[in-house]
């Protein structure tokens, strides 16, 4: 997820980017033992952006400089804000596809293993992401270039063969953090919001609701949906602060959506017998890994590493460093998995290969 912050001094626009790392344990994996997953479709958010974005013109909102993909095969940015693999390119390891490739890389392929569609910066609702040299696929954009895929495996393999083909794909929607900043970090003329932050997110939660019934009813059945996470203990929140803590205000708004987002995903099932899901308690996640680091994997202390010009833009000077990164990768080989957790002032970063996710998985019934 990228927050992006704007603020107009002398003319001048500073924006400020943070990017909030968690990759997944995939439990409900288990539950389709013996079963083939054909294809992963991807939307959502910078946190599964494979590279979009790198095909929008006219905004800055790219992955396309170092040191982004420092840590990803080959060493170059390839468009995931991310120093490495990403979760969509995780979970397409764990069911055994190759990563969906990104919509705008050819957007006349039928993509019969799959596609991501997802943004970085984008959200829930079309304004998210927009402005002065900044354009994103919003969610529902991203659910019309789905439904232009679904017409071509319908010509390609038949209404049958399609709906055969879409119901054992896997559907990930990763996304509302970039809507759940904006509502704090709106212009002065809104400081005085028109809508509580419970009728905010009540807003959300409809949108989602009614795209996620816009793919079930062009052939999605099993869907992966996350939660918020603790996005007021992000480093681009905390350093605003004197005291260096988390946002509370922004917390409590990511909670109130996670209870709204569980309680509409049931009511989906009830309403759609073969509507079948998992929840991702992300929230969950990160607070365990940001209260129990250690217990996750070593820290290593970045005194050696010299801030530039925000909290994103770092140049690593040791040799240490660099030989700990290429021992991070080994553990990604080893474990599938890796957390990067990055304290408030950038002092640390928490290594952590994946241990005690599986119990923060909660899944549907099927």
């Amino acid at each position: 997820m990228v927050s992006l912050r704007s603020s107009s001094i002398m003319g001048k626009t500073t924006i400020y980017a943070f990017i909030s790392f968690f990759f997944f344990l995939f439990a409900f994996i288990t539950s389709s033992e013996g079963q083939s997953v054909p294809a992963m479709y991807v939307f959502g958010d910078s946190l599964v952006d494979v590279g979009n974005n790198n095909y929008i013109k006219d905004s800055i909102l790219k992955a396309d400089y170092p040191y982004n993909g420092i840590d990803y095969p080959g060493g170059i940015p390839t468009g995931r804000f991310s120093n490495g693999k990403n979760a969509a390119d995780f979970l397409a390891e764990k069911v055994g596809l190759p990563t969906s490739p990104p919509y705008l890389s050819n957007t006349s392929d039928v993509f019969l293993q799959g596609v991501s569609f997802a943004s970085g910066g984008s959200g829930l609702f079309n304004s998210t992401g927009q402005g002065f040299l900044m354009k994103t696929l919003s969610l529902a954009k991203q659910v019309d270039y789905y439904a232009a895929v679904h017409e071509r495996l319908v010509k390609q393999l038949g209404p049958d063969g399609a709906k055969l083909h879409l119901s054992k794909s896997l559907f990930l929607v990763v996304i509302g953090g970039n809507d759940a900043l904006a509502y704090f970090e709106l212009g002065i003329d809104k400081i005085f919001k028109k809508v509580s932050p419970d009728e905010y997110v009540g807003q959300m939660v409809n949108i989602l609701q009614g795209l996620l019934k816009q793919i079930y009813n062009l052939g999605g059945r099993k869907f992966v949906v996350a939660g918020l996470t603790s996005i007021g203990c992000c480093p681009g929140q905390r350093i605003d602060s004197i005291t260096e803590e988390c946002k509370q205000d922004i917390n409590a708004l990511a909670i109130n959506y996670n209870q709204q987002l569980t309680s509409m995903l049931a009511g989906l099932k009830l309403d759609f017998d073969d509507f079948n899901y998992s929840y991702f308690n992300s929230y969950t996640v990160l607070s365990d890994i940001i209260q129990n680091a250690a217990t996750y994997g070593t820290i290593l202390d970045l005194n050696h590493i010299e801030l530039k010009n925000d909290v994103t833009n770092f140049e690593l000077k040791t040799k240490k460093v660099h030989d700990h990164a290429i021992r991070s990768i080994e553990i990604i080989k080893r474990t599938g998995s890796i957390d990067v957790v990055m304290d408030s002032n950038l002092s640390r970063i928490s290594h952590s290969a994946s241990k005690r996710k599986k119990q923060l998985v909660v899944d549907s019934e099927d």
